[in-house]
C-alpha cells in the first residue's frame, strides 16, 4: 500500500484541476470580455450607423423641403413676371387700339421691376445652374422685348394712329411676347420636375434607409432589443414624413382635395385621352357667392369648417369618374368627362340646387350659394391652362347675371373680362388721384319750392372712357372692395361741402349720403360718421344715411346694431328705392327708419298706369301708417308733381326741378331760395342750371 503516494497524488491532480478550472474561468471570464467587449463595440456601431443614416435621412428630407419651398418661392416670382408681362402688353395694346383724348404718360416698360423678380427667382435656385441658367436666358428675352416694346411705343408716340391692330410689327412683339411666356412656363416645369426629382429621390433613399435600418436591427437583436425597436421606430416616423411630404405637394392642407399640381395633371391625362377617344371634357370652375362675409362675420375658424363641408358634399355629388380639386380660396375646379351635354346640364342643376343646402357647422347654421363657370374641350380650347382660363371668364358671366347659377364660356366673355380689369385698373387710377367728385341734386319742398334737403352722388369722368355711369362703376368698386375707401371719402366730403355752404353765409341743409352694404357689414361705419361729422364740424341731425331695402336683409342683426349706433349719434335713416326689392314692415319698424324714398320706376308710372300709381300710394300709407317721413326720387313732369302733393308726399327730387349739379351751382339755388322766402315752383324750375 502506498497511502502517502496516492494521497500526494491526489492532491497534486486536486491542485492541477483546481488550476485548469481557474484557467478555465479565467479563459471564460476573459471571452464574455470579449464578447461584452464584441457586443458593446457592435451596440456601438449599430447605434453609430443608425444614427449617421438617420442624420443623412433628416438632411436629405430638410434638403427635400428646402427645394420645395424654393420652389414656391420661384413659382411665386414667375406668377409676378406673368401678371407685369400681360399689364405691359395690355398697356402697349390699350396705346394702340385707342384714340388719347388727352396728352398720356410716355410708354414705359416695367424693366426693372421685370429684373427684380427674375433676380431674385435666381436666389431661390442657385443651387440649380440649369435654372439659373434659363433664368439669365429670360432676362435676355425681356431685354429684347423691352427693346421691342420702346421701339413700337416710339412710333406710336411719333407717328399717332401709323400703327393698327394686325400691324406686322406688332404681330412680332405678340409672338416675341408669347415666346417669353412660354419660357416663363418651361422654367416653372423644369422647377417642378426638379421638385418631382427630389421627392421620387427621397422615397428611394427612405426605402434604402429602412433596409439599412432593419439589417442593423437584426444584427443588434440577440444584444439590444430595444434599440431595434427604437430603430425601427425612427424609420417609421421618417417614412411617414415623407407621405406626408409627398401628399402635401399634391393635395390641400385643409381639405384634402386634390391641389392645382393634381389638378394639373389629371386635366392633362384627361385631354390626352380625350383626344385619341373624341369625348368631352369639360372644366367646370365653382366659386361661393358671399364666402368672404362668413369669414368676416364669424371668423376663418368657421370659414375653414365650411370649406371643409363643402369639399365633403362635393364628394359626394360626383361620379367615380369626376375629379375635383380645391383652386385656392373659395374656388374649387371639377374635371368632367361627359359624352352627353344633356348629362353636364344634369350635373350643374345638381350641383347648384345642392350647394344651397344648409351647412351646419357647430350653433351655426349657414347658407352659400355657388357660381359656376364651364369651359369644355376641343371646342373651348384644347390646353390645360386655357381651359381653366375660359371656366374663370365663363365664372365671372355667371356672377354677372346675379350669382347662384352657371354659365358655359362664350368667346366674348373673355373680351368682357378683359374690358372689366380695364375699368378696374382705371376706378383704382381714378380712387388713388382723387378724379372722383360729388354732385348734389337738391331735395324740394313742393308745396313752398324750398330746398329741404340735397342728396350727394358719386360720379366719375375718365379722361379716357368719359362719363362713367355709377350703375357700372359702384358694383365694381363693391366687388374690389375699393367701395370702403370711396364711401368714406365720399362721407367725409359731402360733410365737408355742407360746412363751405354755411360758412358761405348759406343756410344750413341736410345733407344725404349713399351707404353701399358692404360698409355696413364690414366697416366701422358708427366710427367713421362720428370722425366725418367730427372734421367737418357738421351738425349729425343735418346728415342722413340713404341705404337699400337689401341692407337691411343680408344681416340684419349687425345691420340694427349699426342702425342704432348711428341714430344714438342723432343720425337718420332713408331707405332708398323703397319697394323695389325685399319689403317686410317689421323690418322697417324694427331699424326705426326715419324715411322711405319712392322709387323713380314707380313715379314715372304716374299718369300712365293705374297699377303702379296705386303702388305709389301704397307706399305712402305706409309712411303715414308707419309715422315715418316720405320722398319721390325721378319728378320729371307736373303730373307726378301733383299727384304726390294731392296724395300727401311733399318733397321730392327730380329733373323737374334740378338735376345734380356741381357745388357753385347749388350755392346760386340756395343763395337764391334763401333771398326770396316766397320762392314759387315756377321760379324755381325756371332757374337755369
Amino acid at each position: 500500500m502506498q497511502p502517502p503516494e496516492q494521497s500526494l497524488s491526489g492532491r497534486a491532480g486536486f491542485r492541477s484541476r483546481r488550476v485548469d478550472g481557474k484557467g478555465s474561468a479565467v479563459g471564460q471570464e476573459a471571452t464574455r470580455k470579449a464578447g461584452t467587449v464584441i457586443a458593446v463595440l457592435a451596440i456601438l456601431a449599430v447605434i453609430a450607423t443608425s444614427t449617421f443614416l438617420a442624420i443623412r435621412q433628416s438632411s436629405e428630407q430638410d434638403s427635400s423641403l428646402r427645394t420645395i419651398q424654393a420652389s414656391g418661392r420661384l413659382r411665386h416670382d414667375l406668377d409676378q413676371v406673368q401678371h407685369v408681362m400681360l399689364d405691359e402688353h395690355a398697356m402697349l395694346y390699350t396705346s394702340i387700339a385707342t384714340v388719347p383724348l388727352y396728352h398720356r404718360a410716355a410708354y414705359s416698360f416695367p424693366m426693372l421691376e421685370l429684373l427684380a423678380l427674375t433676380r431674385d427667382a435666381r436666389e431661390s435656385c442657385s443651387e440649380n445652374q440649369e435654372c439659373v441658367s434659363r433664368l439669365s436666358d429670360l432676362d435676355d428675352m425681356i431685354g429684347r422685348l423691352s427693346e421691342l416694346s420702346f421701339g413700337l411705343a416710339r412710333k406710336i408716340a411719333e407717328h399717332p394712329g401709323s400703327v393698327a391692330m394686325g400691324d406686322p410689327r406688332l404681330e412680332e412683339i405678340d409672338a416675341y411676347f408669347y415666346s417669353v411666356l412660354e419660357r416663363v412656363v418651361d422654367v416653372r416645369l423644369a422647377a417642378d420636375a426638379k421638385v418631382a426629382s427630389v421627392v421620387s429621390k427621397s422615397s428611394v433613399d427612405a426605402k434604402w434607409f429602412a433596409r439599412m435600418l432593419l439589417s442593423c436591427g437584426v444584427v443588434a437583436a440577440l444584444l439590444l432589443v430595444s434599440l431595434i425597436h427604437w430603430n425601427g421606430r425612427i424609420g417609421a416616423r421618417l417614412r411617414r414624413s415623407l407621405k406626408r411630404l409627398e401628399h402635401q405637394a399634391r393635395y390641400d392642407a385643409l381639405t384634402d382635395l386634390p391641389n392645382r399640381v393634381l389638378l394639373a395633371e389629371h386635366l392633362s391625362a384627361s385631354l390626352v385621352r380625350a383626344a385619341a377617344t373624341g369625348q368631352n371634357v369639360s372644366v367646370l370652375f365653382l366659386d361661393l357667392d358671399r364666402f368672404k362675409d362668413v369669414n368676416d362675420s364669424l371668423g376663418h375658424r368657421i370659414g375653414d369648417l365650411l370649406l371643409e363641408a363643402v369639399a365633403r358634399r362635393l364628394q359626394r355629388l360626383l361620379q367615380a369618374t369626376d375629379f375635383v380639386a380645391r383652386y385656392g380660396g373659395d374656388e374649387f375646379v371639377i374635371v368632367a368627362e361627359r359624352t352627353d351635354a344633356g348629362e353636364l346640364t344634369e350635373m350643374l342643376d345638381t350641383l347648384i340646387h345642392e350647394m344651397s343646402e344648409p351647412y351646419r357647422i357647430g350653433e351655426h347654421e349657414l347658407y352659400l350659394e355657388a357660381s359656376i363657370g364651364v369651359s369644355t374641350f376641343p371646342q373651348d380650347g384644347a390646353k390645360p391652362d386655357l381651359l381653366t382660363r375660359n371656366a374663370d371668364a365663363a365664372l365671372y358671366g355667371a356672377k354677372s347675371r346675379g350669382r347662384n347659377g352657371y354659365r358655359f364660356y362664350e368667346p366674348e366673355l373673355s373680351r368682357a373680362a378683359a374690358e372689366k380689369l380695364r375699368l378696374t385698373t382705371r376706378l383704382r387710377r381714378a380712387a388713388k388721384a382723387n378724379e372722383l367728385y360729388l354732385a348734389y341734386q337738391p331735395q324740394i319742398d313742393m308745396q313752398t319750392g324750398c330746398i329741404v334737403g340735397t342728396e350727394a352722388l358719386l360720379r366719375w369722368h375718365d379722361e379716357e372712357l368719359g362719363e362713367v355711369s355709377p350703375a357700372v362703376f359702384i358694383p365694381l368698386a363693391e366687388e374690389t372692395g375699393l367701395i370702403q375707401s370711396i364711401g368714406t371719402w365720399v362721407l367725409r366730403h359731402a360733410c365737408l361741402q355742407a360746412n363751405a355752404w354755411v360758412r358761405s353765409g348759406l343756410p344750413p341743409v341736410r345733407i344725404s349720403v349713399n351707404v353701399s352694404p358692404l360698409q355696413v357689414e364690414r366697416a366701422d361705419l358708427p366710427g367713421v360718421v362720428r370722425s366725418a361729422l367730427a372734421d367737418a364740424h357738421w351738425p349729425a341731425e343735418l346728415l342722413e344715411l340713404e341705404v337699400t331695402e337689401g341692407t337691411l336683409m343680408r344681416n340684419a342683426e349687425e345691420a340694427q346694431r349699426v342702425f342704432r349706433e348711428l341714430r344714438e349719434l342723432g343720425v337718420s335713416i332713408a331707405i332708398d328705392d323703397f319697394g323695389t326689392g325685399y319689403s317686410s314692415l317689421s323690418y322697417l319698424k324694427r331699424f326705426s327708419v326715419d324715411r322711405i324714398k319712392i322709387d323713380r320706376a314707380f313715379v314715372c308710372e304716374i299718369g300712365r298706369d293705374k297699377e303702379l300709381e296705386a303702388l305709389s300710394l301704397a307706399i305712402i300709407a305706409i309712411a303715414e301708417t308707419l309715422s315715418f317721413d316720405v320722398i319721390a326720387e325721378g319728378v320729371e313732369l307736373d303730373v307726378q308733381r301733383e299727384f304726390l302733393v294731392r296724395h300727401g308726399c311733399t318733397v321730392a327730387q327730380g329733373f323737374l326741378f334740378s338735376p345734380a349739379v356741381s357745388p357753385e351751382v347749388l350755392a346760386q339755388i340756395l343763395g337764391k331760395t334763401a333771398a326770396a322766402p316766397s320762392f314759387s315752383m315756377a321760379a324755381f324750375r325756371g332757374l337755369a342750371f
